[in-house]
């Protein structure tokens, strides 16, 4: 079919456009311009082409309205993440002084004899888990790449979250006779230092927080108001918002992952409030570190809840706009369960004097909390750590 002299000049403005596009960095997929030699002219449109670049400009357009209102007033986005890697080391400094403090003996004389072996073992519980998480969400909240609306609203939930696991931290440091069982094992300058880099990076994530929004809209009343709103609708949404139970569903992986997170999500919940309001010995299960840290360790179960979450979020969205933060989460939670699992295999092994296999009496010795509860200890903590282990396979695709 002979083409118009008015076709052949659309055709050629089109490949001139495409060269253009190609010189300045910019190359299209052909199906976004869409060029038929069989209809009319009028019928001829850009429209996926545009549609694109619209979409791409209006994810980033609020935030960056914001972000550029801040920076006027001279807080800058690359001081904040510094800021944010900067408190993140010291927090983790201050948890391992904590946790060195409080388990490198045993107050209680009836366990005066603990080997240096399971004191060291008990050390160990208190960074296998805490610290990897801590570590995947501050490398979360410092990326580089946190400028669209996904990325956003996770480093919002982020922030929040270790607005108040840092909070909980703080108190449970300068008030740990409340939070461990009448225990207190640490020196007024410990709590000061501790407590005081704990309450200044929980300070700064919710400084973070507001941020992210326009200043002279967020008041205190809009604030608080937003929080309970949002915790509310999260609550209600940790459920998939289409489970799917048919296995020849193409959709079948993304789904299964937002089920599987899911549920990750509420297990790590009910793990954070179970030392909280639970007597003993139960509440030592969730993190097996006795009177002394079950409590506290409690802020960073909430904070892998929430990482959870967000990964749930992700998920079901298909953002692929988030990898880093999204890779950092998963990488997170994979190691640190990994590891959280490993020491409590070991455990029950018998590596600290006997036990299941090993010949000796030291698992039921130096762990009566945790075999006081069995099943509490077994099932469900394995079963939910093991949730998060098979979800984390993915990262090698990031």
């Amino acid at each position: 079919m002979m083409m118009t002299s008015l076709q052949m000049f659309l055709l050629l403005a089109a490949l001139a456009c495409s060269a253009s596009f190609q010189v300045s960095g910019f190359v299209p997929h052909q199906r976004d311009v869409l060029i038929r030699h069989d209809v009319p002219c009028h019928h001829l449109t850009f429209r996926p082409i545009k549609q694109r670049r619209d979409s791409l400009h209006a994810k980033q357009e609020e935030f960056d309205e914001v972000s550029q209102a801040n920076d006027r007033k001279g807080i800058s986005t690359e001081k904040l993440m510094s800021a944010h890697r900067v408190m993140g080391i010291l927090s983790a400094a201050a948890w391992i002084l904590i946790s060195i403090t409080a388990l490198s003996y045993h107050p209680d004389p009836k366990f005066a004899d603990c080997t240096v072996r399971h004191n060291v073992l008990t050390m160990s519980q208190a960074f296998a888990f805490q610290l990897p998480v801590g570590y995947a969400t501050i490398s979360a909240l410092s990326s580089p790449d946190s400028t669209t609306n996904m990325s956003t609203t996770i480093s919002r939930r982020l922030n929040l979250a270790v607005a108040v696991a840092s909070m909980w931290l703080a108190s449970s440091t300068a008030f740990a006779s409340k939070f461990a069982f009448g225990y207190d094992l640490y020196t007024w300058k410990l709590k000061a230092f501790a407590s005081g880099i704990h309450a200044t990076n929980g300070l700064l994530a919710l400084f973070a927080w507001r941020r992210s929004f326009d200043a002279n809209k967020m008041t205190i009343r809009s604030c608080a108001s937003r929080v309970i709103r949002g915790t509310i609708e999260s609550l209600w949404s940790i459920g998939p918002s289409k489970p799917c139970s048919d296995p020849d569903s193409p959709q079948l992986v993304s789904r299964n992952n937002a089920s599987i997170w899911g549920l990750c999500t509420a297990g790590l919940l009910w793990f954070t409030i179970l030392p909280i309001f639970s007597p003993y010995p139960l509440a030592t299960v969730p993190t097996i570190l006795g009177k002394r840290l079950s409590r506290p360790a409690s802020a960073f179960t909430f904070l892998s809840a929430v990482c959870a979450f967000c990964l749930k979020e992700s998920a079901e969205k298909g953002a692929e706009d988030d990898k880093y933060q999204i890779s950092r989460l998963r990488k997170g939670l994979m190691i640190g369960s990994a590891l959280h699992l490993l020491l409590l295999m070991l455990k029950l092994i018998g590596v600290d004097g006997g036990g299941l296999l090993l010949p000796g009496r030291g698992l039921w010795e130096v762990y009566p909390a945790m075999l006081a509860v069995p099943f509490a200890t077994a099932c469900p903590l394995s079963s939910m750590h093991s949730f998060v282990l098979p979800r984390c396979n993915e990262i090698l695709h990031c």
